[in-house]
């Protein structure tokens, strides 16, 4: 024994003796997989919201504002929607950072749907009568009551004066100076005014974030610079110096050369041509009007086309559809509502002698298949949008459809893509990219008109992330549009020697063919191969493969027809202009949720978390095993903690009581419910074992110094996990195979360059091992000292004490569940979920509303859901099966009770009400007496030194390794649960570079099988067939 130790003392590993082994084996003790776990932290908690503990604030890190607000605000009885949105305004004004809502938030619009009882109302951030620039906000409104704010915002600007020193006049000249050196100026007609933009150049004062940085505000001009049809910028320069602070191009391309490629010149076929300005017929000539005619395209297919006929002539006009408008029409040159298709003449409208013309035939036959397909495309792009969302044309409002066919460069080259310029659609007829004209394409074509539908609503920045989701929604639309629907763009006229794939983009495989962005028609799938550079508005092109992949997995989820309404409403109600990667799964999660249901919303998340936007870090690293096959049973203690009992789930007592030497912590058991640890309230570390077979019970004292807090056995039972009576920032872990302690300082770590730590630890209190008996995780007090008083506060954390590969006690680094906690919340009393270690459940404390709510968070998805709101801590645990939680809880007269509170399939979410479980009882442990596998059942090497083959396999299997290995191999093939059932051991040869091993005996099924070949272990999971 030690010494007897003084109280307050600290203790040492060399003072501290041996823990009395309580169990005579332990099944499964080494993990049969040695892959290590990596636990994520959570990007960030919500923050409440002061008086108002229904809503939960998340912050932007870059701006420290909010982005999002959820919850249903609990606004004053009697009061109009008017009133409840400036008193909510009021109380989350600190989360935007604002001074004054009444000042800084200038009302836009309100959409209201009524039928479904929506209302959308739109803000904008102004400064002294001065826009913000990108900074939004929409308040949505269900059946009266508000449940969400989102949009982004920056805090109140710092600038005094709002005068610009540089004129509108001077800046604008600055700008098209500028323009002139990047593309001809060319004279701006009436025809220009009428359809492309009423003036060449436009300007706005703004407030400028350069970087979108919060310190970086300047007085602005915002220029929008159209030197002619063919190119838009924005430009943004300082209203005090003149400098240009910004600029891009607003032009919205199919594709993006990332190669330069080399242009050859083609030639087009010619088309009768009728001037597009001027009257064609005879003046006083009666309007025949609308007519249809048969011809073919570029698939050589026979199509029915709407056709308009004046006088002698007919013309691509199409004036067959609702929104036609013949009083506002002065045809053909001015239709109002139509679909009109016009040939660029093989011109340039960068040039000022471009002279766009009419379609026209005396007989309404077309052999031109250019035009007719640009115009039959046309109309599948109308019918599309108005046939599956009623949205008419492509503004909503009847606006005229112009498509122009046969535009080249300005140098006379063929141009090698198709563009939307804010007004219309130009098609070039392919060079080096593509072999065909892009008017053949119904995906190119929908891609365009896809982009001025995004215009006419979110109208997405075209820049950064803003603009790869303006892409995307562009691509998404284009695929659904196609009669085909399938996920590629472009297919039907790309060049093969230069998109080996024959597709322009793949949105269900990103990569299209190619290992990265130098390879044509690459793109990233996955968030963390995202571009960062400058090129292409900062990878608009680039990085929309990211949320196309999020798309498609959706849509294979749920069905294209839900996926397209669920990313229409998305598009429409709850994104704005400034908006990212982020914001857009927030708004497909709830145009899911206005739509359909759980299913959708779930599907949603899965998606955009397998492409990294809005997930950890990514690369899924925790464990899935199944559940636990034995019996079930829920280990407590009363309401006085005096004694342990053991019940079933059904409420039937097993014991009453299992022991009567009252616990000073909540107790822990092993996975196999064959041991329970505890510590004693005279502080000794006590066990009781339990032979479920023979139905016998012995309890133990197994380490009698009378020091200890807390203790924690890891789900195998080879570890122990300890906290003293010192209460510091040390935890305790004991191994029995190497019978040794090894002590573990605690720590907060932080993300600066070399990894400093804040030593701001007081003590833990809850420890819980994962699967792997690796990790950790407890929950501490922390201490932040303030030049007045001290910052307390409960934060999870997860350290990793044991490391499988070396069999010996691991580094000591520390993970913290949240990267940050809102002043005044604490988190405590985490619990794993039984079957997956990246589902934590763990008590929410909210200082500012006196308020505590039962929460559980995925670690994968970095969601957080609430499943209680309760009086006091609920000290949670998931059932074996994860079905339910466990908690503490009170029933309506305050009487203390354990309760259930059953789960949706996500494990975080409530389905049902909460129940009373038990009367006067505490600290529910929920456990079953059967074996399983406490590892992953995935498969954890990339690059395996052995195959194992066939699989499924009959009655032989064959274990290959890939190089020469000599000494000794073993094979273990274990059944679900884990229970190893065949073991074989084998020399390794330099010349036979296999071994068969007979499973003729094993019964059909799922089996996991581990080989030792040279000192290091394969795993694998194969199915036995009959």
């Amino acid at each position: 024994r030690l010494p007897e130790v003084e109280s307050g003392s600290n203790h040492s590993a060399l003072e501290l003796s041996s823990v009395k082994p309580f169990r005579v084996g332990v099944p499964m003790a080494a993990p049969l997989f040695y892959n290590s776990t990596q636990f994520k932290s959570l990007s960030s908690l919500p923050v409440p919201v002061r008086g108002q503990s229904a809503l939960r604030v998340y912050i932007s890190d870059k701006t420290g504002t909010a982005y999002l607000i959820k919850g249903n605000y609990e606004g004053g009885e009697g009061k109009s929607i008017e009133q409840n949105i400036t008193d909510y305004m009021q109380a989350v004004l600190p989360y935007l950072r604002l001074n004054n809502a009444a000042e800084e938030l200038f009302f836009l619009k309100k959409e209201k749907e009524a039928q479904m009882g929506f209302e959308h109302w739109h803000f904008r951030q102004m400064w002294k009568g001065v826009p913000v620039y990108g900074a939004e906000l929409k308040i949505h409104v269900k059946d009266g009551d508000i449940f969400m704010l989102n949009g982004r915002t920056y805090p109140t600007p710092k600038i005094a004066s709002t005068e610009p020193s540089v004129s509108k006049d001077m800046a604008e000249a600055i700008v098209m100076e500028a323009v002139a050196q990047k593309s001809p100026v060319t004279d701006w007609t009436p025809f220009y005014q009428k359809y492309i933009a009423p003036r060449q150049v436009s300007s706005v004062l703004v407030i400028y974030h350069l970087n979108n940085e919060e310190n970086a505000e300047r007085l602005a001009w915002h220029i929008t610079a159209v030197p002619n049809a063919a190119h838009r910028f924005a430009f943004f320069v300082d209203a005090n110096t003149g400098e240009i602070l910004n600029q891009y191009s607003e032009i919205c391309g199919l594709y993006f050369n990332k190669n330069n490629l080399e242009k050859n010149t083609t030639a087009t076929s010619g088309t009768t041509l009728r001037p597009c300005e001027g009257k064609v017929a005879p003046e006083n000539v009666l309007l025949d009007g609308p007519a249809v005619a048969d011809a073919v395209d570029l698939f050589g297919i026979t199509r029915t086309i709407h056709t308009y006929n004046v006088g002698n002539d007919f013309f691509l006009i199409d004036a067959s559809r609702t929104m036609f408008n013949l009083a506002q029409s002065d045809m053909p040159d001015d239709p109002v509502g139509a679909i009109w298709t016009i040939d660029g003449q093989n011109g340039s409208p960068e040039n000022n002698n471009f002279q766009a013309a009419h379609l026209a035939s005396a007989n309404n036959t077309w052999a031109n298949p250019t035009a007719v397909s640009a115009h039959y495309n046309g109309g599948l792009a109308y019918d599309y949008f108005k046939n599956k969302f009623g949205r008419e044309s492509i503004n909503g409002q009847g606006g005229t459809i112009i498509s122009l066919i046969n535009i080249v460069e300005n140098n006379g080259q063929q141009m090698d893509n198709a563009f939307w310029n804010g007004a219309a659609m130009f098609y070039g007829n392919g060079n080096v990219a593509f072999d065909q004209p892009l008017a053949k394409s119904a995906d190119v074509a929908g891609h365009e008109m896809s982009h001025g539908v995004i215009q006419s609503t979110a109208n997405l920045e075209y820049m950064g992330e803003s603009g790869a989701l303006n892409e995307s929604f562009a691509d998404v639309f284009g695929a659904m549009i196609d009669p085909d629907r399938d996920w590629q763009i472009g297919e039907d006229i790309t060049n093969t020697s230069i998109f080996p794939t024959g597709a322009l983009r793949d949105l269900q495989n990103p990569h299209n063919g190619g290992s990265g962005l130098s390879d044509n028609g690459y793109q990233p799938a996955h968030y963390d191969e995202r571009y960062t550079g400058t090129q292409d508005n900062g990878g608009v092109h680039i990085n929309s493969g990211i949320p196309n992949k999020a798309f498609q997995l959706f849509a294979d989820a749920v069905g294209k027809d839900r996926a397209e309404q669920v990313w229409y409403r998305a598009l429409t109600r709850y994104l704005f202009r400034s908006a990212q990667f982020v914001d857009c799964r927030i708004a497909v999660e709830q145009a899911a949720a206005d739509l359909y249901g759980t299913t959708e919303v779930d599907a949603a998340r899965a998606a955009f978390s397998a492409v990294g936007i809005g997930a950890g870090s990514g690369t899924n690293s925790q464990t899935d095993i199944g559940t636990n096959p034995g019996d079930e049973f829920v280990l407590m203690t009363d309401a006085g903690y005096n004694s342990l009992y053991i019940y079933t789930p059904d409420g039937v007592e097993i014991a009453n009581p299992l022991s009567n030497v009252p616990p000073l912590s909540r107790p822990s058991v092993t996975d196999d419910g064959s041991s329970i640890v505890y510590i004693a309230t005279d502080n000794t570390m006590r066990a009781i074992n339990i032979d479920w077979q023979a139905n016998t019970v012995e309890a133990l004292t197994i380490q009698s110094d009378p020091i200890w807090r807390n203790v924690a056995v890891s789900k195998d039972g080879r570890h122990l996990a300890a906290l003293t009576t010192d209460n510091d920032n040390r935890l305790w872990i004991y191994d029995f195979d190497l019978a040794a302690w090894q002590d573990f300082e605690l720590y907060n770590p932080t993300t600066g360059q070399g990894g400093p730590t804040t030593g701001d630890v007081r003590y833990a209190d809850v420890l819980q091992w994962d699967f792997t008996g690796e990790w950790v995780m407890y929950d501490a007090l922390n201490t932040i000292s303030t030049t007045g008083s001290d910052i307390e506060y409960w934060d999870i954390s997860f350290i990793r004490v044991w490391d499988n590969h070396t069999q010996h006690f691991g580094p000591g680094n520390v993970e913290k569940l949240f990267n940050g906690l809102p002043e005044g919340i604490s988190v405590g009393n985490p619990a794993f979920s039984k079957n997956s270690d990246y589902i934590i459940a763990f008590d929410y404390i909210d200082g500012f509303n006196n308020a505590y709510s039962l929460r559980a968070a995925n670690l994968e998805e970095n969601e957080v859901g609430t499943i209680f709101n309760n009086t006091g801590l609920s000290w949670p645990d998931y059932s074996t099966d994860d079905t339910h939680i466990v908690f503490d809880a009170e029933d309506t007269g305050g009487n203390p009770v354990l309760a259930f509170a059953p789960l949706a399939d996500d494990k975080i979410s409530p389905q049902g009400d909460a129940f009373v479980f038990l009367n006067d009882k505490r600290w529910g442990v929920w456990f079953a007496n059967g074996q399983r596998l406490l590892t992953s059942t995935q498969e954890p090497f990339a690059e395996r030194k052995a195959i194992l083959f066939p699989n499924p396999v009959g009655n032989v299997l064959t274990l290959q390794w890939a190089s020469p290995k000599t000494g000794r191999g073993t094979l273990e093939i274990f059944d679900f649960f884990g229970k190893k059932i065949k073991s074989e051991s084998f020399s390794l040869s330099s010349e036979a570079w296999q071994y068969k091993a007979d499973v003729s005996g094993l019964p059909a099924g799922p089996y996991y099988v581990r080989a030792l070949l040279g000192g290091s272990w394969e795993a694998y999971k194969i199915i036995k067939l009959q």
